[in-house]
């Protein structure tokens, strides 16, 4: 791992932690649609735009995987961000449909809900074959990267040795541990579900960034010369 990024993560971990310290003694900041959940919205909101513009742009020359990347970044972003704001439910007075079990479907996030409610109420035999299948999809991904371990290992020491890649990678794993955290019902879970969140967010918009510097993937291009000219 390059030192940028080991800095980023250590950086990354003692931002959350100050927040989720923070956040315990402020309530009134993590309460739904409360400012850390907005700033978290907007947040993601510009780093769909930033992405989607960026990987659009034809100033910026970039390789045809960094604008892939940069799609789904944008992708991802604006899914989240309608999440975040419930698909505008509460600006535009729009009613969700229920869930079975309570609740409304109002989030991305929701599918999981659904699905681990759908296990739970099916009992011993859900568990049962959800841990099966659990096992199953593991168990072919370490025989997949058995078989491409070279390019398994390739594709790691590529993303711990670039900005743009390490940090998207973070952004996931930041989200993936929200959507977690969203199945319990503990208060300090709930806080640092909001937490993360909104460092999700600006970690997106980090990862974007960095690849925009010139030392980069992505490279500004001299409007005085020809594409035909790189």
């Amino acid at each position: 791992m390059s030192r940028e990024n080991m800095t980023f993560f250590a950086a990354t971990s003692a931002g959350v932690i100050l927040l989720f310290t923070i956040g315990l003694s402020r309530h009134d900041w993590l309460v739904e649609d409360g400012p850390v959940e907005s700033l978290g919205a907007a947040g993601f909101a510009a780093a769909s735009l930033l992405a989607l513009s960026t990987a659009f742009r034809k100033s910026v020359l970039l390789t045809g995987t960094e604008r892939r990347l940069l799609v789904g970044t944008g992708g991802l972003s604006l899914i989240v961000f309608l999440s975040e704001i419930s698909f505008g439910a509460r600006i535009f007075g729009i009613q969700m449909p229920p869930m079975r079990g309570g609740g409304e479907f109002d989030g991305g996030h929701d599918i999981v809900i659904v699905l681990v409610r759908h296990v739970k109420d099916a009992g011993s035999t859900g568990v049962l074959l959800a841990v099966a299948g659990a096992g199953l999809l593991l168990s072919t991904a370490v025989a997949l990267l058995y078989l491409f371990r070279k390019r398994a290992l390739a594709i790691v020491s590529h993303v711990l040795s670039r900005a743009f890649e390490f940090r998207l990678v973070v952004a996931v794993g930041i989200l993936a541990s929200a959507v977690i955290l969203d199945l319990t019902t503990s208060h300090k879970a709930a806080v640092l579900e909001e937490v993360l969140e909104f460092s999700a967010s600006i970690v997106l918009i980090l990862a974007v960034s960095a690849l925009l510097r010139p030392n980069a993937g992505a490279r500004i291009a001299n409007p005085t010369r020809s594409s035909g000219s790189y």
